[in-house]
């Protein structure tokens, strides 16, 4: 139940090295007096706070991109906070999102996690603490992805440290849900640009090729668009820091050019300029499909393809990185009872079975959300295989799918080749076939 706040400790209030990414935070509260309190906890010097009770001003605010951070609060008596995040989705690239569920309701919170609040609480005594922490760590929130053990992760994890201090245009390539997007940002917390700013290019969200022309190189003065945070363009905005274009397969052909002429002669020509800026920055581009194929297929442009085939981290599924299953979901669990205020429960001998065999087509993340729902759902001391639910994989799944029904066979039955085709429902002779085809090795189990 909401209950009022808690002075903050000196020592919270006074953290030094406020990283650029969270000196500008808007506060958006139906109730004036939580909002204007949380003002008064939040402040510190150089630190610029804006706070509202409008949607319409909050929409505003960032349309003008005047915050780097958004803290919704979000109760179950109005829906303006759910429209706030969901409007800032649809429409704003690149800011932190923190959503504080104002009532008890896994309801409400399971909503604004869904919305990708990048911290989410539950509203109570501790939960400025645990805000603050979280505001002030929020660059950091990556690093929950990098709980691995596995000797799959471990060239992974090698090659990062060392593009941490590269200046390189770096691509990051791996299915859906394998963290391409963490590994950017904490490339870019461990490096010398960390001071700089971290700008995101979530290239699924440009409607045309003009719209996203638009958003590298800028706008005229006076025109709007709704994807459009800054008339600077990314180009401009990432200057001295890092630039991250995510899924770059999705620009439109001629983009990409222009996007391998920056790299190549590390300068850009912003909008209704002839003056050549040189860029400063770093770009880091990630895809989850085979570039190569695209390029012979013509759907990749050939120019941008050998700009950045030469420096390619390989992020691997988390089929491959089977003993990192338990360690991250440990450490998922931790994160979210600290961030909720609730005891992290154990997982039983028979979760942590269920969540092994399992094959996590969503890969981290839908580890994540499964580890986040369990905690949220089920309240105790043990979290038991009844409480883990699992997303089935489709039977209808095309070839992809495959592959994770063999390995979960093989995993199941310990290699044992006889006993997988049976479950499998096919003969020895199709599963070696399966096998040789999906580049299974032999020994896996």
């Amino acid at each position: 139940m909401a209950k009022s706040f808690l002075t903050l400790p000196e020592s919270l209030m006074n953290i030094d090295n406020d990283p650029p990414s969270n000196r500008s935070l808007l506060i958006y509260s139906s109730q004036i007096e939580d909002g204007k309190k949380m003002e008064e906890v939040f402040s510190k010097p150089g630190r610029k706070i804006q706070t509202t009770n409008s949607i319409s001003t909050a929409k505003k605010i960032l349309e003008r991109s005047d915050c780097t951070m958004l803290i919704v609060a979000v109760s179950g008596k109005d829906c303006d906070g759910i429209k706030l995040l969901e409007w800032t989705n649809d429409t704003i690239l690149g800011i932190k999102k923190v959503g504080v569920a104002m009532t008890e309701s896994p309801d409400i919170y399971n909503k604004v996690y869904k919305l990708g609040a990048d911290h989410c609480f539950y509203f109570d005594s501790l939960v400025v603490d645990r805000l603050t922490i979280a505001i002030e760590k929020c660059h950091r929130e990556d690093q929950r992805w990098f709980q691995r053990n596995s000797n799959a992760f471990q060239g992974c994890s090698r090659r990062i440290n060392i593009e941490s201090n590269s200046n390189s245009t770096l691509l990051l390539s791996g299915p859906q849900g394998v963290g391409k997007s963490a590994i950017a940002r904490v490339i870019h917390d461990s490096s010398p640009r960390r001071s700089g700013p971290f700008v995101v290019a979530e290239c699924a969200h440009y409607l045309s090729a003009t719209e996203s022309m638009d958003i590298f190189r800028g706008k005229e003065t006076g025109v709007k668009h709704p994807l459009y945070r800054n008339q600077q363009g990314l180009l401009a905005q990432a200057n001295g820091g890092t630039l991250y274009i995510h899924e770059v397969c999705m620009l439109p052909l001629h983009v990409q050019e222009v996007l391998a002429t920056v790299i190549q002669r590390g300068v850009f020509t912003p909008q209704n300029l002839t003056k050549e800026i040189k860029f400063t920055g770093r770009i880091i581009l990630s895809t989850k499909v085979n570039l190569a194929e695209k390029v012979r297929d013509g759907d990749f442009s050939e120019a941008l393809f050998h700009c950045i085939h030469s420096n390619v981290v390989i992020v691997p599924p988390l089929s491959d990185c089977q003993d990192d299953i338990i360690p991250l979901a440990e450490c998922f669990i931790k994160q979210i009872c600290a961030e909720s205020g609730i005891k992290s429960p154990r997982l039983t001998k028979g979760a942590i079975n269920k969540l092994t065999n399992h094959i996590w087509t969503g890969n981290v993340r839908e580890l994540f959300s499964t580890i986040s729902r369990a905690c949220y759902e089920f309240r105790g001391e043990t979290l038991g295989k009844d409480d883990i639910v699992l997303n089935e994989i489709p039977k209808n799944r095309e070839s992809h799918t495959r592959h994770y029904r063999v390995q979960r066979a093989l995993r199941q039955t310990k290699g044992n080749k006889a006993q997988a085709a049976m479950l499998l429902g096919i003969n020895r002779s199709t599963l070696y076939a399966w096998i040789k085809a999906e580049g299974i090795p032999k020994d896996y189990r």
